[in-house]
């Protein structure tokens, strides 16, 4: 009779679970997911706009094909659609990156200055797709704006300031980064360039007046070793970086050739 009884009981479990379910309002539940992601496509376009009434944006066949070069793989090789995503490059001075709502990626001419390496473009890419696919920018968003005022599409200039110059938790960044290092691994990248983007943004971190990703993100030896500590745990492996050393040497030149063909 106990056997009977615990029978019994589980199926009267199921049943109350199965009728629970027919409760729900799942046409209600896609119709939230549909509309944030028109509320997020919406952001995206006001923040994009903003961003290119204040600055130049470089779209040249000479220049942003070799900046896909290291973008695309990163997606293809961990199974991110990259019709999804979209990549910029913004003039200005300042070693910055930022994502931004609708997977959309922004880097600085000043960053690629600044880094030396095509691999450490990698894995700042991979860094700030890690912050998309997490959904970082929107959590972000609500939690310092509030859905209301996000919906109304005002505080366009403060939206936009946020994304460019303010930090994610904690948590979050160090979800991005232990996130990218599997992106860089999954790409056959030596993922210990984000440690070494890390030990020059160290150095750079400590010069007065920074304006820039470094500044605004969490200390780079904090980062250094929770990284390290992610690195522990991975295989090493045969590494080689999507594009050669000369062309991302050409990269460096052709865009600051373009900048110096540029009114600043």
């Amino acid at each position: 009779m106990k056997i009977a009884g615990k029978f019994f009981l589980l199926l009267g479990g199921i049943a109350l679970t199965y009728i629970l379910l027919a409760q729900v309002n799942w046409l209600s539940i896609f119709r939230v997911d549909e509309n944030q992601h028109r509320l997020e496509e919406k952001l995206g376009e006001m923040v994009l706009e903003n961003l290119e009434y204040s600055h130049d944006f470089i779209d040249t066949d000479s220049i942003m094909p070799t900046l896909d070069s290291l973008f695309v793989p990163l997606l293809d090789q961990n199974h991110i659609d990259a019709k999804d995503y979209r990549l910029y490059l913004m003039v200005s001075d300042e070693v910055n990156a930022f994502a931004l709502p609708d997977d959309q990626i922004v880097l600085t001419t000043g960053l690629i200055d600044f880094l030396d390496s095509a691999d450490y473009v990698s894995a700042i890419l991979a860094h700030e797709i890690a912050h998309c696919e997490k959904n970082h920018v929107m959590r972000a968003l609500v939690t310092n704006f509030g859905l209301d005022l996000l919906l109304s599409s005002s505080g366009a200039g403060e939206v936009t300031s946020f994304l460019t110059s303010q930090a994610f938790s904690r948590k979050l960044e160090k979800e991005a980064d232990e996130t990218a290092v599997d992106y860089l691994q999954q790409t056959k990248v030596d993922p210990n360039s984000l440690v070494k983007v890390m030990e020059l943004f160290d150095i750079f971190f400590g010069s007065e007046g920074v304006d820039s990703w470094v500044s605004s993100h969490p200390n780079p030896s904090e980062r250094k070793a929770y990284i390290r500590k992610k690195l522990d745990g991975q295989q090493s492996g045969t590494y080689k970086s999507p594009i050669s050393r000369e062309s991302y040497k050409a990269l460096k030149r052709r865009i600051q050739d373009y900048l110096g063909a540029e009114p600043q």
